[in-house]
C-alpha cells in the first residue's frame, strides 16, 4: 500500500495547519512557472485566518512583484488556439504571440478533507471573475493563457473553440 506523501506547508494566522498532499493537489505545474511558489504560498497563508469552509479561495497582494501570470488580455491581432492542459479535462484558450506579465498577486485555493486543510492549488495572478466560468463570455473572448507546449496535451490543440 502506498504511503501518503504530505507535508506541513504553513500555519495560518489563526493557527490552522495547511498541508501539501501530493495526491490531492494540482499545484505542480504552477511551481514549474514560479519555482518559489510554495514559499510564497506559505507567506500568504501565514497572514490570513482560515475557517471551517470546505474550500477557501483568496487573492493576496504581496506588495512586490513575485513572478508572472500567464493569463493575459488578448486582441484581434493575437494568434490563439484551444487545448487541454496536462492533467486537465477541459479546454482553455491560449495565445501564441505573447509573454507572461509581472504580477504582485497570488491566488491560493485550500480544500478541507476530513479535518485537514490541504493546498489544492496556487498561482501568481488575480482571482478570475465569475464571468470566466461562462462559456462564450466576453472575458473568455478577450483573455487567454500564454502558450507553452510543455504544459499542453499536444494532441488536443485546435483553432476552433470547443467550449461553446
Amino acid at each position: 500500500m502506498k504511503e501518503k506523501v504530505r507535508e506541513l506547508i504553513a500555519i495560518s494566522k489563526n493557527g490552522r495547519e495547511v498541508w501539501l498532499d501530493h495526491d490531492r493537489t494540482n499545484v505542480t505545474f504552477h511551481v514549474l512557472e514560479t519555482p518559489d511558489l510554495l514559499a510564497l504560498v506559505r507567506e500568504a497563508i501565514e497572514t490570513v485566518d482560515i475557517g471551517g469552509d470546505e474550500e477557501i479561495v483568496f487573492e493576496k497582494d504581496m506588495g512586490r512583484v513575485i513572478g508572472t501570470t500567464t493569463l493575459v488580455e488578448t486582441t484581434d491581432d493575437d494568434v490563439t488556439v484551444y487545448a487541454k492542459r496536462k492533467q486537465r479535462d477541459r479546454y482553455s484558450r491560449f495565445v501564441k504571440n505573447r509573454q507572461p506579465v509581472s504580477s504582485c498577486y497570488i491566488v491560493v485555493v485550500i480544500r478541507k478533507y476530513d479535518e485537514d486543510y490541504t493546498l489544492w492549488t496556487a498561482m501568481c495572478g488575480r482571482l478570475l471573475p465569475k464571468e470566466a466560468y461562462i462559456p462564450g463570455s466576453v472575458f473568455n473572448a478577450t483573455h487567454a493563457l500564454v502558450y507553452d507546449e510543455n504544459l499542453l496535451q499536444l494532441d488536443t490543440i485546435t483553432t476552433s473553440d470547443p467550449r461553446v
